[in-house]
């Protein structure tokens, strides 16, 4: 089974579902905190009364969840995005201080390359996000596929359309045979990250948390990027020297191969 969940607070999230059920047409099968769970073959969709960042159990066994959400930030602007959840350091919106969720790498390249395609008409930034924010202690692997950044684009049914079918190309798309990989350093929106065409990206530890990398973290990326990575992707100007070191070591020892963002897009 694979699932869609979404907050009924988040204005996004459910337009995004509203926009997949009209396409798709899935109907009412239960209920889950009070609110209809629809359902079309083997998808779900399931309706969380409050936040997502804070969950702590999923109502179903599933393959992977897709969390259709709205994306803020202070600058305001337009911006459609993917990314992992995750905490490397103090948990401050949701989850697990120290904590990653499962991450399905190939599933957050197929919904980064649909928002892609899909947003050329529209005046929106499209980006991969690094690893950020709860929750981390559900057992399915998880990916949040977001519309921002203010009120105007989570009411923007364009916009929500573009995110409904990134989402698609979770539920119904054939997986990719990619190589996937782990990547570190660079900024929030991971610009260099998100130019990689041939490699799927599970979690990503921006040049912001690079204080929390201890090899027990690295361990913890290699764990939860679901299928396990065989790389490590190094935004090369986003590190410091003797980060790119350690980082080098802990992939040598752990069996990963080393590349740089550069060479892969």
């Amino acid at each position: 089974m694979k699932a869609v969940a979404y907050s009924l607070k988040d204005v996004a999230g459910v337009n995004i579902v509203d926009v997949l059920r009209q396409r798709h047409g899935f109907t009412e099968d239960g209920s889950f905190q009070g609110n209809p769970v629809y359902r079309l073959d083997d998808c779900v969709l399931v309706a969380y009364s409050d936040s997502l960042l804070y969950a702590e159990s999923f109502p179903f066994e599933v393959e992977f969840c897709v969390v259709a959400s709205r994306h803020r930030s202070q600058s305001g602007k337009p911006t459609l995005t993917c990314h992992s959840p995750g905490n490397f350091g103090k948990a401050e919106a949701g989850g697990e201080s120290g904590s990653l969720a499962f991450s399905p790498a190939k599933l957050i390249k197929k919904s980064l390359d649909s928002l892609k395609a899909c947003a050329v008409d529209l005046t929106y930034d499209v980006s991969l996000e690094v690893t950020h924010h709860g929750p981390t202690e559900l057992t399915c692997p998880l990916v949040f596929v977001e519309v921002g950044s203010k009120m105007n684009q989570w009411q923007d049914m364009a916009a929500c359309t573009v995110a409904a079918k990134a989402i698609e190309a979770c539920l119904f798309g054939e997986e990719d045979e990619v190589p996937v990989g782990i990547g570190f350093g660079g900024p929030h929106y991971a610009p260099n990250f998100t130019q990689i065409s041939g490699m799927a990206l599970g979690h990503i530890l921006p040049k912001y948390a690079r204080d929390f990398l201890t090899e027990e973290l690295f361990l913890q990326m290699i764990e939860k990027t679901v299928p396990k990575p065989t790389y490590c992707v190094l935004d090369w100007k986003g590190l410091r020297g003797a980060e790119k070191k350690k980082i080098t070591a802990y992939a040598e020892k752990h069996g990963l191969l080393v590349e740089r963002t550069t060479n892969l897009k």
